[in-house]
């Protein structure tokens, strides 16, 4: 069979696309590669940077540590409850509780979980999402139907769209965010690299006033030395005789 010139040219154009296509994705990977290694950062400093994020520092290593495994993970949520007294007045209540989050995403390196909650933190600051399992795992939104079924959607969710295949930088993006911008802040325990430089810059500029040096006091005069009376002559002796 001899192809026509038109199935010529619609290959020859789907080919174009795919040679302009192929090197954009590999840039993107390659960016979001360099930006994780620079994300990646020890265990402990995650801990310390997520802890009023989780709960508490020790919740935070936890979160931290069941990240990187890629298991089931524990979120501890603050939990208000108002009960009616008998009185009819209302006690109002406020407890931590913790919940076991399925994971919807693999395990994933020190990089990956600092970027995961660098999102996370974003979002719940923000007022996105109103909790930390709904900014890794999405909102869930329940709507009743005209027939009186229930259908629920699950929408949003850091590590739901990471399991959904797309890369940090287009989680970043789809979310309004810039990725190097939310990693830089993260690392700069949450300021952009600018304000983090200006800060360090003024830091350094203000200098504590030198201390002017001390005059050194004025050396006395030498004292003239008192002097030496002269030594009276020595009588002569008297002349022996023969």
């Amino acid at each position: 069979m001899t192809a026509t010139p038109r199935y010529l040219l619609l290959s020859a154009a789907l080919a174009a696309v795919l040679s302009v296509a192929a090197p954009a994705l590999a840039q993107d990977a390659d960016t979001d590669a360099e930006i994780v290694a620079t994300a990646s950062v020890p265990a402990s400093r995650l801990a310390d940077r997520y802890a009023d994020l989780a709960g508490s520092t020790e919740a935070a290593t936890t979160l931290v540590t069941q990240l990187r495994e890629g298991g089931d993970f524990v979120v501890t949520e603050e939990v208000t409850t108002t009960t009616t007294n008998a009185d009819g007045t209302t006690t109002t209540t406020t407890s931590l509780v913790d919940r076991t989050v399925v994971n919807p995403n693999g395990a994933m390196g020190y990089g990956e979980v600092n970027i995961t909650l660098a999102m996370a933190q974003a979002l719940v600051d923000g007022g996105v999402y109103a909790d930390l399992q709904s900014a890794l795992t999405g909102a869930t939104t329940t709507v009743t139907n005209p027939d009186g079924t229930t259908t629920t959607t699950v929408e949003g969710g850091v590590l739901a769209m990471r399991a959904d295949g797309m890369g940090w930088g287009q989680i970043a993006k789809e979310l309004g965010y810039n990725l190097g911008s939310l990693v830089s802040a993260s690392n700069n325990g949450g300021k952009s690299n600018a304000v983090a430089r200006t800060e360090r810059a003024a830091a350094k500029a203000v200098k504590p006033e030198r201390v002017a040096k001390a005059e050194r006091p004025v050396r006395p005069e030498k004292v003239d030395r008192p002097q030496r009376p002269e030594r009276p002559e020595r009588p002569q002796k008297p002349e022996r005789g023969p």
